[in-house]
């Protein structure tokens, strides 16, 4: 790890020093990259994985807040306010992303020019590295920029697209398109020289590039080959928790553990690909919502597991809400590809997407409690579809995204109203509020960048 860091150091001192010597001289304590294996140091960081920052959360229908204040950042996106930030202070959902985007470019661009190791590692480094660049691009973009639509992408503006390890570059924003395609790129890189299997979870593979796609593809609404490559990730990995096995190590106090859960929730077998945060504690000081607490039975083990109304100590809180008991996971898993499987199916009325349904359910409830989905348990398949995905990746850090695709398609028509001082902040169906505001300190320090018109 201490290499690690200083690998970085370097990168960024390199490329702020204008001094010839420095070329000629290594600073003490500091190693400067020229190997292979230097190269490779710099993207297995596991702090590669931990750039998701919770306030996509908090915007989301799935909390509620009985104390969230008006001047911290999470109190301002709570009630989707102008700005969440104020101009001195940093936005880590922007800053982090392009970050690590460039150690990432940093790699792409001279890993080729490294000694001691073949082409072939050299060219696998290289994809991993382009694969993380596009993660960082689709997480930035699926934030600070309008959902995408073919017809408006060319110039719906999004965020700047950073390809090049230049500290001094004041980049405007790039179009949705453009990054769009940025992102296509590097992932169509990463799936032909990526191996199968990863030396880890917070390493990507092919099938975690598979699962990127057909992530990709659904929020695009390219809706055949986000089945096509969700498919194909199953096809790598297609294992289940059996949360039937699950039990608190003390039923009263459900902080206390869970008994054959996965060690950490890092070593879930229905992980494709390792994503996190470093800021759980944002979101477990909120409540689940009374919306959200409706979409479950008493029976779900979901509900069980990843909410109480208890304290730590095992006392009811004396509001009777239910607060979030587990960590927000960000990633790539099992049961979300087989849920872009489901609803792609619902959306051409095949009940196969039901039988999808009912394979992942059965793992959800205990053998007595467990009762089928069909067809009556919904308006239309789709909408049944959508009900088990808010239920199912309810700790996913997905719902934000799923509200904005669904509100510009039409189906997701809930006026969400939050009250502060006896004011109400609204956000309606497919509102501008949608897309968050550009931080204010980027706009201070790069002029060629414009903001987000949030005006309702």
């Amino acid at each position: 790890m201490k290499k690690i860091e200083l690998l970085i150091v370097w990168v960024i001192v390199g490329i702020l020093s204008a001094c010839d010597d420095f070329i000629d001289t290594v600073p003490k304590g500091m190693v400067i990259p020229t190997t292979t294996e230097d190269f490779r140091q710099m993207i297995i960081d596991a702090t590669s994985s931990s750039v998701a920052y919770p306030l996509a959360n908090v915007c989301s229908d799935d909390v509620y807040s009985v104390d969230v204040k008006e001047n911290a950042s999470d109190g301002r996106a709570y009630y989707w306010m102008e700005d969440f930030y104020k101009a001195n202070e940093p936005d880590k959902a922007w800053n982090t992303p392009y970050e690590q985007m460039y150690r990432m470019n940093v790699v792409v661009q001279s890993i080729m020019g490294s000694t001691e190791g073949t082409q072939e590692e050299k060219e696998a480094i290289r994809a991993e590295a382009k694969c993380w660049r596009a993660y960082y691009n689709w997480y930035l973009q699926s934030l600070y920029a309008p959902t995408y639509d073919a017809a408006t992408a060319e110039t719906d503006l999004s965020v700047p697209l950073v390809q090049v390890p230049d500290l001094e570059a004041k980049s405007s924003r790039a179009t949705v398109q453009q990054i769009t395609n940025a992102i296509g790129e590097d992932l169509e890189r990463a799936e032909e020289l990526l191996p199968d299997k990863a030396a880890n979870l917070y390493r990507p593979n092919k099938g975690a590039v598979y699962a990127f796609k057909a992530r990709f593809y659904l929020y695009m609404g390219k809706y055949d080959e986000a089945a096509q490559m969700a498919q194909l990730a199953l096809g790598k990995n297609n294992a289940l928790n059996d949360m039937r096995t699950w039990a608190f190590k003390n039923e009263q106090i459900p902080t206390s553990g869970i008994i054959n859960r996965p060690l950490n929730y890092r070593e879930s077998p229905e992980k494709i690909w390792f994503q996190s945060t470093g800021f759980n504690t944002l979101l477990t000081s909120f409540c689940m919502s009374d919306d959200l607490k409706a979409m479950y039975d008493e029976t779900d083990l979901r509900f069980k597991f990843w909410f109480t109304n208890r304290t730590r100590r095992g006392d009811l809180w004396e509001d009777g809400r239910y607060r979030y008991l587990q960590e927000v996971d960000y990633s790539f898993t099992v049961p979300e590809m087989m849920l872009i499987r489901a609803e792609v199916l619902a959306r051409k009325n095949d009940a196969e997407a039901l039988k999808i349904l009912n394979d992942l359910r059965v793992m959800r409830f205990k053998e007595e409690d467990y009762v089928p989905l069909d067809k009556n348990d919904g308006p239309d398949l789709l909408t049944i579809v959508l009900a088990e995905r808010r239920r199912e990746l309810a700790l996913s850090g997905l719902r934000w995204l799923d509200m904005k695709r669904l509100s510009k398609e039409g189906r997701y028509t809930q006026t969400l109203i939050r009250s502060l001082n006896g004011v109400d902040h609204k956000l309606e169906p497919n509102s501008k509020l949608y897309v968050f505001p550009i931080p204010p300190q980027v706009l201070s320090l790069n002029s060629n960048v414009v903001p987000n018109d949030r005006t309702q």
